[in-house]
């Protein structure tokens, strides 16, 4: 559950640190031959999440958390892309991110991102019994 928190805090960066804890740098390395800044810290239930950075624009481009489980830490990656403005308000989203993890690979993209849309208060009410 933290490292799905985690996922979805992203959208959200300056909650990043109530979610990580110890909250430490790495070195330097590069992804898709564009240099990143790492930084690492501690989830609540013992994972570890390393989180990389375009070194030129600052946008998230890779997250690796690290998960306890019995047979050993479990790691699940998640990749940034196509970055857009969002809403005329400065704002860059991912616009899609793939994820890969024990099961395979997951690719999400999105086509149109909308800020502050109003969403009726009946589709987070409880589903009625059958």
């Amino acid at each position: 559950m933290d490292g799905l928190k985690l996922q979805a805090q992203l959208f959200f960066p300056s909650q990043i640190k109530g979610v990580l804890r110890n909250l430490r740098t790495g070195f330097g390395t590069e992804i898709n031959d564009r240099r990143v800044n790492v930084i690492q810290g501690n989830l609540g239930t013992g994972g570890v999440a390393t989180l990389c950075f375009d070194a030129e624009t600052g946008l998230l481009v890779r997250l690796l958390r690290y998960g306890p489980s019995p047979v050993g830490r479990i790691v699940t990656r998640v990749d940034y892309s196509d970055y857009r403005d969002v809403g005329n308000i400065g704002v860059k989203m991912p616009f899609k991110w793939t994820m890969s993890w024990l099961d395979g690979r997951n690719v999400y993209t999105l086509n149109t991102v909308q800020p502050n849309a109003r969403i009726e208060p009946a589709r987070f009410a409880k589903p009625a019994a059958k």
